[in-house]
Protein backbone atom coordinates (compact mmCIF):
# COMPACT_ATOMS: atom_id res chain seq x y z
CA UNK A 1 0.00 0.00 0.00
CA UNK A 2 1.70 3.58 -0.92
CA UNK A 3 0.54 5.89 2.16
CA UNK A 4 1.26 9.79 1.85
CA UNK A 5 1.10 11.92 4.81
CA UNK A 6 1.28 15.74 4.32
CA UNK A 7 2.96 17.47 7.28
CA UNK A 8 5.04 16.49 10.09
CA UNK A 9 3.86 17.72 13.31
CA UNK A 10 2.78 15.44 16.00
CA UNK A 11 -0.12 14.09 13.99
CA UNK A 12 1.49 13.71 10.89
CA UNK A 13 4.79 12.14 12.79
CA UNK A 14 2.56 9.49 14.99
CA UNK A 15 0.86 8.07 12.62
CA UNK A 16 4.26 7.26 10.42
CA UNK A 17 5.83 5.72 13.17
CA UNK A 18 2.66 3.77 14.21
CA UNK A 19 2.34 2.40 10.02
CA UNK A 20 5.64 1.60 10.72
CA UNK A 21 5.29 -0.63 13.16
CA UNK A 22 1.54 -2.04 11.81
CA UNK A 23 2.15 -1.75 7.89
CA UNK A 24 6.44 -2.24 7.68
CA UNK A 25 5.64 -3.20 3.63
CA UNK A 26 3.71 -0.06 2.86
CA UNK A 27 5.68 2.61 0.51
CA UNK A 28 5.30 5.45 3.47
CA UNK A 29 6.12 9.32 1.89
CA UNK A 30 5.97 12.40 4.03
CA UNK A 31 5.63 15.55 2.47
CA UNK A 32 6.23 18.87 4.37
CA UNK A 33 7.96 21.88 3.27
CA UNK A 34 10.80 21.72 6.42
CA UNK A 35 13.76 19.41 7.28
CA UNK A 36 12.41 19.10 10.94
CA UNK A 37 10.06 17.93 13.08
CA UNK A 38 9.80 20.37 15.85
CA UNK A 39 8.90 19.92 18.90
CA UNK A 40 6.15 22.93 19.66
CA UNK A 41 5.15 22.37 23.35
CA UNK A 42 8.69 23.12 24.61
CA UNK A 43 9.30 25.81 21.37
CA UNK A 44 9.38 28.73 24.47
CA UNK A 45 12.50 26.78 25.57
CA UNK A 46 14.59 28.15 22.87
CA UNK A 47 14.63 31.45 24.77
CA UNK A 48 17.74 29.68 26.25
CA UNK A 49 18.52 26.83 24.57
CA UNK A 50 19.58 26.37 21.39
CA UNK A 51 16.56 25.87 18.63
CA UNK A 52 18.40 22.24 17.43
CA UNK A 53 17.33 20.77 20.66
CA UNK A 54 13.97 20.56 20.40
CA UNK A 55 13.81 20.00 16.70
CA UNK A 56 14.47 16.66 15.16
CA UNK A 57 15.60 15.99 11.15
CA UNK A 58 13.08 13.84 9.24
CA UNK A 59 16.16 12.59 7.33
CA UNK A 60 16.64 11.08 11.07
CA UNK A 61 13.36 10.09 11.16
CA UNK A 62 12.75 8.60 8.09
CA UNK A 63 15.60 6.28 8.05
CA UNK A 64 14.64 5.28 11.74
CA UNK A 65 10.83 4.59 10.47
CA UNK A 66 11.34 3.81 7.00
CA UNK A 67 9.19 6.47 5.46
CA UNK A 68 10.61 9.32 2.16
CA UNK A 69 10.48 12.70 3.14
CA UNK A 70 9.31 15.01 0.18
CA UNK A 71 9.94 18.79 0.46
CA UNK A 72 6.81 20.61 -0.55
CA UNK A 73 4.00 22.67 0.58
CA UNK A 74 1.42 21.69 -1.01
CA UNK A 75 -2.24 23.45 -0.44
CA UNK A 76 -4.70 21.17 1.39
CA UNK A 77 -7.74 22.79 0.31
CA UNK A 78 -10.95 20.73 -0.12
CA UNK A 79 -11.17 21.59 -3.67
CA UNK A 80 -7.47 20.13 -3.81
CA UNK A 81 -8.21 17.26 -1.44
CA UNK A 82 -10.96 16.08 -4.00
CA UNK A 83 -8.73 16.48 -6.70
CA UNK A 84 -6.13 14.13 -5.54
CA UNK A 85 -8.77 11.52 -4.45
CA UNK A 86 -10.21 11.37 -7.64
CA UNK A 87 -6.86 11.37 -9.12
CA UNK A 88 -4.88 9.02 -6.78
CA UNK A 89 -2.17 11.18 -6.56
CA UNK A 90 -0.66 14.03 -5.05
CA UNK A 91 0.77 16.91 -7.43
CA UNK A 92 2.61 20.07 -6.29
CA UNK A 93 5.85 22.19 -6.92
CA UNK A 94 8.20 19.63 -6.94
CA UNK A 95 6.11 16.43 -6.16
CA UNK A 96 3.63 13.96 -8.52
CA UNK A 97 3.19 11.10 -5.65
CA UNK A 98 0.46 8.52 -5.99
CA UNK A 99 -1.04 7.02 -3.51
CA UNK A 100 -4.11 4.67 -2.19
CA UNK A 101 -4.04 6.28 1.23
CA UNK A 102 -3.90 9.81 1.92
CA UNK A 103 -3.38 11.64 5.20
CA UNK A 104 -3.18 15.28 5.87
CA UNK A 105 -2.13 16.32 8.95
CA UNK A 106 -1.58 19.93 7.78
CA UNK A 107 -1.75 21.55 11.42
CA UNK A 108 -2.69 24.86 11.65
CA UNK A 109 -0.82 28.08 10.47
CA UNK A 110 -0.44 31.10 12.38
CA UNK A 111 -2.29 34.55 12.11
CA UNK A 112 -0.05 37.37 10.75
CA UNK A 113 1.52 39.91 12.82
CA UNK A 114 1.96 43.44 11.62
CA UNK A 115 5.37 43.91 9.91
CA UNK A 116 7.21 46.12 12.09
CA UNK A 117 11.00 45.72 13.39
CA UNK A 118 9.87 45.33 16.78
CA UNK A 119 7.46 42.72 16.39
CA UNK A 120 7.58 38.98 16.09
CA UNK A 121 4.95 36.59 15.83
CA UNK A 122 4.61 32.50 16.15
CA UNK A 123 6.50 31.91 12.85
CA UNK A 124 9.27 33.55 13.52
CA UNK A 125 10.34 32.22 16.60
CA UNK A 126 9.94 28.78 14.89
CA UNK A 127 12.76 29.39 12.59
CA UNK A 128 14.96 32.34 14.60
CA UNK A 129 17.54 32.00 17.18
CA UNK A 130 15.72 32.72 20.74
CA UNK A 131 18.34 33.63 22.82
CA UNK A 132 19.99 36.02 20.42
CA UNK A 133 16.31 37.90 20.33
CA UNK A 134 16.34 37.84 24.03
CA UNK A 135 19.74 39.69 23.94
CA UNK A 136 18.34 42.36 21.37
CA UNK A 137 15.68 42.92 22.88
CA UNK A 138 17.64 43.62 26.55
CA UNK A 139 20.13 46.28 24.27
CA UNK A 140 17.73 47.82 22.61
CA UNK A 141 14.42 47.63 25.05
CA UNK A 142 16.22 46.83 28.77
CA UNK A 143 15.59 50.08 30.53
CA UNK A 144 13.16 50.94 33.32
CA UNK A 145 11.04 52.50 31.25
CA UNK A 146 10.66 50.50 28.48
CA UNK A 147 7.77 48.04 27.74
CA UNK A 148 7.85 44.54 26.12
CA UNK A 149 4.16 43.29 25.02
CA UNK A 150 3.13 39.58 24.75
CA UNK A 151 -0.02 39.87 22.78
CA UNK A 152 -2.50 37.03 23.43
CA UNK A 153 -3.06 35.51 26.65
CA UNK A 154 -3.66 31.31 25.19
CA UNK A 155 -1.11 28.66 26.58
CA UNK A 156 1.46 29.99 24.12
CA UNK A 157 1.15 33.68 24.78
CA UNK A 158 1.48 32.67 28.46
CA UNK A 159 4.15 30.24 28.20
CA UNK A 160 6.05 32.49 26.19
CA UNK A 161 5.13 35.50 28.83
CA UNK A 162 6.90 33.96 31.50
CA UNK A 163 9.97 32.07 29.97
CA UNK A 164 10.21 35.93 28.05
CA UNK A 165 10.34 37.36 31.81
CA UNK A 166 12.87 34.82 33.11
CA UNK A 167 15.12 35.22 30.06
CA UNK A 168 15.69 39.67 30.40
CA UNK A 169 15.90 39.27 34.17
CA UNK A 170 19.06 36.88 33.33
CA UNK A 171 20.23 39.30 30.71
CA UNK A 172 19.94 42.04 33.66
CA UNK A 173 16.88 44.52 31.96
CA UNK A 174 14.70 46.52 34.10
CA UNK A 175 12.22 45.91 31.18
CA UNK A 176 8.53 46.31 31.95
CA UNK A 177 6.26 42.99 30.75
CA UNK A 178 2.90 43.17 30.22
CA UNK A 179 0.26 40.90 28.72
CA UNK A 180 -2.94 41.94 26.33
CA UNK A 181 -5.70 39.46 26.49
CA UNK A 182 -9.07 40.04 24.71
CA UNK A 183 -10.59 37.45 27.64
CA UNK A 184 -11.99 38.32 30.67
CA UNK A 185 -10.21 36.25 32.28
CA UNK A 186 -7.25 33.62 30.95
CA UNK A 187 -7.71 30.15 29.85
CA UNK A 188 -11.24 30.04 30.00
CA UNK A 189 -11.85 26.51 29.13
CA UNK A 190 -9.44 25.50 32.08
CA UNK A 191 -10.19 25.32 35.99
CA UNK A 192 -11.12 28.78 37.26
CA UNK A 193 -7.70 28.02 39.63
CA UNK A 194 -5.42 28.21 36.29
CA UNK A 195 -6.46 31.76 35.99
CA UNK A 196 -6.03 32.82 39.95
CA UNK A 197 -2.91 30.88 39.96
CA UNK A 198 -1.43 32.79 36.72
CA UNK A 199 -2.59 36.22 37.32
CA UNK A 200 -1.05 35.83 41.20
CA UNK A 201 2.27 35.06 39.57
CA UNK A 202 1.92 37.64 37.48
CA UNK A 203 1.63 39.93 40.19
CA UNK A 204 4.22 38.80 41.77
CA UNK A 205 6.38 39.27 38.45
CA UNK A 206 5.22 42.76 37.87
CA UNK A 207 3.17 41.96 35.19
CA UNK A 208 0.76 44.39 33.55
CA UNK A 209 -2.12 42.43 33.05
CA UNK A 210 -4.89 43.87 30.12
CA UNK A 211 -7.81 42.11 29.90
CA UNK A 212 -10.20 42.96 27.32
CA UNK A 213 -8.64 44.30 24.53
CA UNK A 214 -7.80 43.32 21.08
CA UNK A 215 -4.92 44.71 18.81
CA UNK A 216 -6.28 47.64 16.63
CA UNK A 217 -3.03 48.34 15.03
CA UNK A 218 0.39 48.73 15.64
CA UNK A 219 3.49 51.08 14.94
CA UNK A 220 6.75 51.54 15.55
CA UNK A 221 7.13 51.72 19.65
CA UNK A 222 3.11 52.17 20.19
CA UNK A 223 0.22 49.52 19.99
CA UNK A 224 -3.64 50.84 19.76
CA UNK A 225 -6.00 48.52 21.59
CA UNK A 226 -9.72 48.16 21.26
CA UNK A 227 -12.12 46.68 23.11
CA UNK A 228 -15.97 46.19 23.43
CA UNK A 229 -15.91 47.41 26.79
CA UNK A 230 -12.71 48.79 27.62
CA UNK A 231 -12.53 51.24 24.60
CA UNK A 232 -9.32 52.27 23.11
CA UNK A 233 -6.02 52.36 24.12
CA UNK A 234 -2.97 53.43 23.31
CA UNK A 235 -0.10 51.33 24.54
CA UNK A 236 3.84 52.08 24.49
CA UNK A 237 5.85 48.95 23.57
CA UNK A 238 9.58 49.10 22.39
CA UNK A 239 8.93 45.15 21.29
CA UNK A 240 6.20 42.98 20.95
CA UNK A 241 5.25 39.32 20.53
CA UNK A 242 2.60 38.82 18.75
CA UNK A 243 1.04 34.86 19.94
CA UNK A 244 -2.75 35.66 19.14
CA UNK A 245 -3.32 31.71 18.20
CA UNK A 246 -4.17 30.41 14.77
CA UNK A 247 -5.97 29.82 11.27
CA UNK A 248 -7.04 26.76 9.24
CA UNK A 249 -4.36 25.64 6.86
CA UNK A 250 -6.26 27.24 4.84
CA UNK A 251 -9.31 25.07 6.10
CA UNK A 252 -9.90 22.56 9.47
CA UNK A 253 -11.47 19.51 7.81
CA UNK A 254 -14.79 17.91 9.39
CA UNK A 255 -14.03 13.91 9.53
CA UNK A 256 -16.65 11.47 10.30
CA UNK A 257 -15.47 8.94 14.04
CA UNK A 258 -12.88 6.54 11.90
CA UNK A 259 -10.98 9.81 10.88
CA UNK A 260 -11.49 10.05 7.01
CA UNK A 261 -12.69 13.31 5.94
CA UNK A 262 -15.85 14.61 4.47
CA UNK A 263 -16.63 16.73 1.65
CA UNK A 264 -19.53 17.45 0.45
CA UNK A 265 -21.69 15.45 2.98
CA UNK A 266 -19.39 12.37 1.80
CA UNK A 267 -16.38 10.36 3.79
CA UNK A 268 -14.15 10.11 1.70
CA UNK A 269 -12.90 6.47 1.70
CA UNK A 270 -9.13 6.52 1.59
CA UNK A 271 -8.50 10.17 2.89
CA UNK A 272 -7.92 10.16 6.32
CA UNK A 273 -7.20 14.03 8.35
CA UNK A 274 -5.87 14.10 11.94
CA UNK A 275 -3.61 16.86 14.16
CA UNK A 276 -4.94 20.33 14.59
CA UNK A 277 -6.51 20.23 11.11
CA UNK A 278 -9.00 18.14 11.87
CA UNK A 279 -12.52 18.08 13.95
CA UNK A 280 -13.42 14.45 14.48
CA UNK A 281 -17.22 13.20 14.86
CA UNK A 282 -17.95 10.50 17.68
CA UNK A 283 -17.36 12.48 20.84
CA UNK A 284 -13.51 12.56 21.26
CA UNK A 285 -12.27 16.08 22.54
CA UNK A 286 -10.71 17.95 19.21
CA UNK A 287 -8.57 20.81 21.68
CA UNK A 288 -5.61 21.64 18.94
CA UNK A 289 -3.24 20.21 21.33
CA UNK A 290 -0.25 17.89 20.53
CA UNK A 291 -1.97 15.17 23.08
CA UNK A 292 -5.33 14.96 20.18
CA UNK A 293 -3.11 15.31 17.53
CA UNK A 294 -0.68 12.00 18.81
CA UNK A 295 -3.77 9.79 19.62
CA UNK A 296 -5.63 10.99 15.91
CA UNK A 297 -2.35 9.82 14.36
CA UNK A 298 -1.80 6.35 15.77
CA UNK A 299 -5.98 5.96 15.21
CA UNK A 300 -5.87 6.87 11.63
CA UNK A 301 -2.23 4.68 11.24
CA UNK A 302 -4.92 2.10 12.92
CA UNK A 303 -7.91 2.50 10.32
CA UNK A 304 -5.65 2.42 7.78
CA UNK A 305 -4.70 -0.84 8.30
CA UNK A 306 -7.95 -2.31 9.13
CA UNK A 307 -8.90 -0.45 5.67
CA UNK A 308 -6.23 -2.85 4.12
CA UNK A 309 -7.58 -5.86 5.84
CA UNK A 310 -11.18 -5.36 5.05
CA UNK A 311 -12.15 -4.82 8.66
CA UNK A 312 -14.24 -2.57 10.04
CA UNK A 313 -12.72 0.58 11.13
CA UNK A 314 -12.45 1.56 14.93
CA UNK A 315 -14.15 5.10 16.09
CA UNK A 316 -12.18 8.21 18.13
CA UNK A 317 -13.66 8.45 21.43
CA UNK A 318 -10.63 9.70 23.16
CA UNK A 319 -11.24 11.92 26.42
CA UNK A 320 -8.45 14.68 27.65
CA UNK A 321 -6.07 12.96 29.73
CA UNK A 322 -4.70 16.18 31.30
CA UNK A 323 -3.02 19.31 30.58
CA UNK A 324 -0.10 21.87 31.87
CA UNK A 325 1.41 25.12 31.44
CA UNK A 326 4.61 25.97 31.99
CA UNK A 327 5.65 28.89 33.74
CA UNK A 328 9.17 29.10 33.17
CA UNK A 329 11.89 27.31 35.11
CA UNK A 330 10.37 25.30 37.95
CA UNK A 331 7.01 26.45 37.98
CA UNK A 332 4.05 26.05 36.37
CA UNK A 333 -0.21 24.56 36.70
CA UNK A 334 -2.07 21.50 35.41
CA UNK A 335 -3.65 18.86 36.11
CA UNK A 336 -3.71 15.30 35.28
CA UNK A 337 -6.69 13.06 35.22
CA UNK A 338 -8.81 15.14 37.42
CA UNK A 339 -10.08 18.97 36.03
CA UNK A 340 -10.56 19.27 40.04
CA UNK A 341 -6.95 18.27 41.00
CA UNK A 342 -5.40 21.44 39.96
CA UNK A 343 -1.42 21.09 40.93
CA UNK A 344 0.82 24.36 41.10
CA UNK A 345 4.26 25.42 41.48
CA UNK A 346 7.56 23.41 41.23
CA UNK A 347 4.87 19.82 41.31
CA UNK A 348 3.19 21.06 38.26
CA UNK A 349 6.53 21.61 36.44
CA UNK A 350 7.69 18.38 37.18
CA UNK A 351 4.69 16.32 35.63
CA UNK A 352 4.96 18.63 32.83
CA UNK A 353 8.75 17.82 32.71
CA UNK A 354 7.78 13.47 32.75
CA UNK A 355 5.06 14.27 30.31
CA UNK A 356 7.78 15.56 27.92
CA UNK A 357 10.35 13.24 28.52
CA UNK A 358 7.41 10.46 27.75
CA UNK A 359 6.94 12.39 23.87
CA UNK A 360 11.44 12.17 23.64
CA UNK A 361 11.23 8.68 24.49
CA UNK A 362 8.56 7.95 22.11
CA UNK A 363 10.21 9.78 18.83
CA UNK A 364 12.87 7.53 19.39
CA UNK A 365 11.18 4.71 18.97
CA UNK A 366 9.89 3.33 22.59
CA UNK A 367 5.96 2.96 22.67
CA UNK A 368 5.09 5.13 25.45
CA UNK A 369 1.43 6.40 24.30
CA UNK A 370 0.49 2.10 24.06
CA UNK A 371 -2.09 2.76 26.98
CA UNK A 372 -3.86 5.87 25.63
Amino acid sequence: MRIVVVGGGYAGLSCLMELADLMPDSRRVLVDPVDHHLKVTRLQEALRRPLDEIRVSFASLGERYEFRHLKSRPVMSPDAVMRADAAGRLTAAGIDEPFDVLVVAAGLKTRPRPKLAGCVGLADLKRMDGRRLVRRIAAEAGGARDRITVVGGGATGLQYLFELRDALRREGARTRVALVDPGERLLPYQPRRFHQYVLKRMKQSGISYLKGYLLGSAEPGKLVLVGPRAGRRELSSAFSMMLTGSLGNPTVFDADAHGRVVLHGESRQRVFVAGDCSRFQGGGFNTPSAQAAVRKGRLVAANIRRLAAGRPLASYDARELGFFLSMGLLDGVGWVGNRRAVVTGAPAFAVREAIEARYELFVRGFDTFQLL
